[in-house]
């Protein structure tokens, strides 16, 4: 199947060999008729250098029994280029996992650091380990999830470690800023200064009063689990067409998200918690419902950043 999934004419499909044995392609056609009679639905998760080949088990077994069609997918995926080239183990030009992780990690520490000290932040070394270790892996993980299976992955460091934009150190260091204005306010509760957080089943919410908090509530809280059935659950197209599944559309989600929550809130944005002179003065100096529904949208909102960084095998971090 070419571009656009237009059809041309396939290459003969040979079976057997001049000595009588059996050639791959056609014992995977009966493996597959096997597996067939064992399940509704198979799904062959195959490197896209075996399409041809993939698209031929197919075929065989539509022509050797009609009923077969749409019985199994192949789900091409794309490898993993380096900067100086395509990998290949025959040629000795490969990056393993370790050593790519390596180089992701010294980057990442060095730039935990500048902010630590660019921040007067005295850092905990054991600490630092543990944080700069999950911040790698989750690095390394993003970017083989967030291209499609096939689209070629072109590993960027530069853009890996961004913690600016689409990348996990970004999305893990909004996701630490919204645990971190929860912490305060749970801070303020247990020294007394703010009131407990009332039920959310008490709340209105008629004091969300910026349009963005209703933008995000509209254009991701509530469609979140619209997307995973869309990433997930595809509809099966007609052959030879390839579903596409996509964790790829995860990332896109996380990544658009936290875009639009990093300016919802702090300095230029909405105050969540009001000022401590505010609180001293009187309770007419500031909003309690609104800080109350506040805190419970920041939760729901972290809880959606948790659960697709949790889908990513990302877990969340409490502190960076």
């Amino acid at each position: 199947v070419g571009k656009g999934v237009y059809k041309k004419a396939s290459p003969p499909l040979y079976v057997l060999r001049p000595d009588g044995s059996t050639l791959y392609t056609y014992r995977d056609i009966v493996y597959s008729f096997k597996k067939a009679s064992m399940s509704d639905l198979i799904l062959n998760i195959i490197c896209s250098e075996q399409d041809l080949a993939q698209q031929k088990v197919a075929l065989g077994m539509c022509m050797m029994n009609p009923a077969m069609k749409g019985r199994q997918y192949h789900l091409s995926y794309d490898l993993v280029k380096l900067t100086t080239g395509k990998m290949s183990g025959r040629r000795g030009r490969y990056l393993l996992a370790d050593d790519l992780y390596q180089d992701l990690k010294d980057i990442i520490k060095e730039k935990m650091a500048k902010k630590s000290q660019d921040k007067g932040e005295k850092v905990d070394e054991k600490a630092f380990e543990s944080v700069t270790h999950e911040v790698s892996a989750a690095a390394m993980k993003y970017a083989l999830l967030s291209c499609a299976c096939q689209t070629q992955i072109n590993f960027d460091i530069a853009k890996i470690t961004d913690f600016e934009d689409a990348s996990a150190p970004f999305i893990l260091y909004n996701s630490t800023r919204l645990r971190s204005v929860i912490a305060k306010y749970e801070s303020r509760v247990a020294t007394g200064e703010l009131p407990p957080l009332a039920d959310i089943k008490e709340m209105e919410f008629d004091e969300l009063d910026d349009d963005k908090e209703w933008a995000l509530l509209m254009e991701y809280v509530l469609p979140f689990s619209q997307m995973l059935c869309e990433a997930a659950l595809p509809k099966l197209p007609e052959p030879p067409a390839l579903p596409s599944y996509g964790t790829h559309k995860v990332c896109e989600f996380l990544n658009a998200m936290v875009r639009a929550v990093s300016g919802y809130y702090g300095p230029a944005g909405v105050r969540i918690l009001p000022m401590t002179n505010h609180v001293k003065e009187g309770e007419h100096m500031w909003n309690k419902n609104a800080m109350w529904q506040r805190v419970h949208y920041l939760r729901a909102l972290r809880q959606v950043l948790d659960n697709g960084l949790r889908l990513l095998m990302i877990e969340p971090l409490e502190k960076m």
